[in-house]
């Protein structure tokens, strides 16, 4: 027997798995339709009935376990209203748990939802907030559908998710459990903490356990220092480390550096925050833009602390004012000075006037045409200046 008491609340302070749940549901109102034809009515108070739904009950807990008889997800409600026609419980101020082996992973809160029938779908509605009691992650947004058999949490609407790393917005957010992955869609905008970071992009993955943002949509990455930009890079590709603060760029990469002021362009590019390093395995431009030098070369590294960026590998530089050209194996640059040290096969050319030489090691500056050209089969030293 079911006892009721005088707010109508049935299964106080109790759960019961969903489909027990709905089966007594349809099984109340079956009684309380034939009981309203009876002339002898018991003046023990009915269940409440509305026009949209064919039962309402208050503080009711609702449940689903696994074959196994592990729990799945748990859903309290103030107030729960069963609509037969539409085969789903309407709820008010849901509080849900999402389980994992046994044990609870996500917490999560609206002011309103639905729960279907089947247990497979859960609705919720207004003032969302997700919560991964592990990793401490915050999401909230306005609309969530639960998708409870795969454990996934789909929250859409002016979307927030934040722990103490990291804050983003989205259109909306994927939450996968099983691989502790939360997905952004729709004009992203993540921030990072330290160092202070702004990335925009169309779709980021977090792996949170991994410390890890990736995605395969054109990213932009800004550096902040005081509120203002010190650096910025651009790809088709990225993945960043929050651990380490390495930043990766892929597929038509550019970075811009504020102090010197440098354009670096490559496919492949590491950025490494902490020690201020930029790095390219591959085919890299570097244009001064200072003294409009550009260097090319097979691979590169630019130290930023020390303000150099290393070279090697068929290394061109070439001064666009003048169009002094400088070709070498390796070449040092440094920005303090606008200077140059080449080695291996330096061939060295300019136009006004025309002269050309060759040596083992040069240094110098491309853009005011003063080179010194060390070694050669007789160690002559050449000197160029400019008249």
């Amino acid at each position: 027997m079911i006892e009721q008491n005088n707010s109508f609340s049935y299964f106080h302070n109790s759960s019961i798995p969903l489909f027990i749940l709905v089966t007594l549901l349809l099984g109340i109102t079956a009684c309380n339709q034939q009981n309203q034809v009876q002339e002898n009515i018991s003046e023990q108070p009915i269940p409440t009935q509305t026009p949209e739904s064919d039962l309402t009950l208050n503080d009711v807990t609702l449940e689903e376990a696994s074959e196994e008889g592990q729990m799945l997800w748990r859903v309290k409600s103030q107030r729960a209203s069963y609509l037969q026609n539409q085969e789903l419980i309407r709820v008010t101020k849901p509080e849900g748990e999402l389980f994992q082996d046994g044990k609870v992973t996500y917490k999560i809160t609206a002011l309103q939802g639905e729960v279907y029938q089947d247990g497979n779908k859960i609705i919720l509605i207004d003032e969302i907030e997700v919560y991964d009691i592990q990793n401490k992650v915050v999401i909230r947004g306005q609309q969530l559908e639960w998708l409870t058999e795969p454990g996934i949490i789909i929250v859409t609407n002016n979307i927030t998710g934040s722990n103490e790393q990291i804050q983003a917005s989205a259109q909306k957010a994927k939450v996968i459990s099983k691989e502790k992955k939360i997905e952004f869609y729709g004009q992203v905008v993540a921030m990072v903490k330290e160092p202070v970071l702004k990335i925009q992009t169309e779709q980021l993955f977090w792996e949170i356990e991994q410390k890890k943002l990736l995605t395969n949509q054109p990213i932009k990455i800004e550096q902040l220092k005081d509120k203002n930009v010190i650096g910025s890079a651009y790809g088709d590709e990225s993945e960043y480390d929050l651990g380490n603060k390495i930043a990766t760029l892929k597929k038509n990469v550019q970075l811009l550096q504020t102090d010197p002021k440098v354009q670096i362009s490559s496919d492949l590019v590491t950025w490494n925050m902490p020690q201020n390093l930029i790095t390219s395995p591959g085919p890299i431009t570097v244009l001064e833009q200072e003294e409009k030098v550009v260097l090319k070369a097979n691979q590169g590294q630019g130290n930023f602390q020390n303000n150099t960026f290393n070279l090697s590998g068929n290394v061109i530089g070439v001064g666009q004012k003048n169009q002094a050209q400088l070709n070498s194996d390796r070449l040092t640059w440094y920005f303090e000075n606008q200077t140059f040290e080449a080695q291996g096969n330096v061939f060295y050319r300019q136009v006004d006037p025309p002269f050309n030489v060759r040596g083992p090691r040069a240094v110098g500056q491309l853009e005011n045409e003063k080179v010194t050209i060390e070694g050669g089969s007789s160690n002559v030293v050449t000197e160029i200046i400019p008249q």
